[in-house]
């Protein structure tokens, strides 16, 4: 089994530090430490945590509460808060904001272990059956995709997509204009619904478009300055789709 990651927003570099050892030691994989909301969206960005242990009390001009919320009603991540605070005014505006655990500073490594584990698996239970995987199918308009952020769709031309990368029920969208866009979904439902232009799936974790790949190698296809990595079983298949395509 894939190891859990997990990000920490933390603004005390001494405690966080310290919480980033606890969870190597326990098997988890820390993907990143931010101290801001901001710093936490721009590390989510790149890497999407199975959980986030976030301080309730960060720099900048936005709250650990603002990020739960964030994480909870935009981007559906897991999050547990943690705090020093245990007053009804901070648990009742921690609790509008649907964290999956609450723990109070200081805690034991045990304690971390149990809230951890009971938030995956009440996130698990509370997953809506249509959540599981969201279908894009609705997003795509003759040649363009809509791409959801918040309550808004933004439209993207399907031949300005590069690549797509997959990461568990997430994908990163990487264009033309060096934009990248994050959307829940998965490869195979992706490519199912784009079935009709020139995508091709080269790894488990890529999609392609044919038109832009520059260079085809044994073990990577280059598009531009990206080196995608390419299965070799896939090779022969990705020349033959070429081919068709060209």
């Amino acid at each position: 089994m894939d190891q859990l990651k997990i990000l920490i927003v933390e603004d005390e570099l001494i405690i966080a530090e310290d919480i980033k050892r606890q969870l190597l030691e326990i098997g988890y994989d820390v993907i990143g430490i931010a101290s801001s909301y901001s710093g936490a969206l721009k590390i989510i960005e790149t890497k999407i945590p199975d959980l986030a242990i976030v301080d309730i009390v960060i720099k900048g001009p936005k709250s650990g509460i603002d990020l739960g919320r964030h994480l909870h009603d935009e981007l559906n991540i897991p999050f547990i808060y943690l705090s020093s605070h245990s007053d009804k005014n901070t648990i009742k505006q921690a609790k509008d904001s649907h964290p999956n655990a609450y723990l109070l500073k200081p805690f034991r490594p045990e304690s971390l272990f149990a809230s951890i584990e009971i938030a995956i698996c009440n996130a698990s239970l509370n997953e809506k059956p249509q959540d599981k995987e969201v279908k894009i199918e609705s997003l795509v308009v003759k040649d363009c995709l809509f791409i959801k952020k918040g309550h808004l769709f933004y439209k993207i031309k399907v031949s300005e997509i590069l690549f797509v990368k997959g990461e568990g029920n997430y994908l990163e969208i990487y264009l033309q204009n060096g934009k990248k866009h994050l959307i829940r979904s998965t490869i195979n439902n992706f490519i199912q619904n784009l079935s009709k232009y020139a995508f091709f799936q080269c790894h488990k974790s890529y999609i392609i478009n044919l038109e832009c790949v520059d260079i085809v190698s044994y073990s990577f296809v280059k598009i531009k300055e990206y080196e995608i990595p390419l299965s070799k079983s896939k090779k022969e298949e990705l020349l033959m789709a070429m081919k068709t395509f060209s």
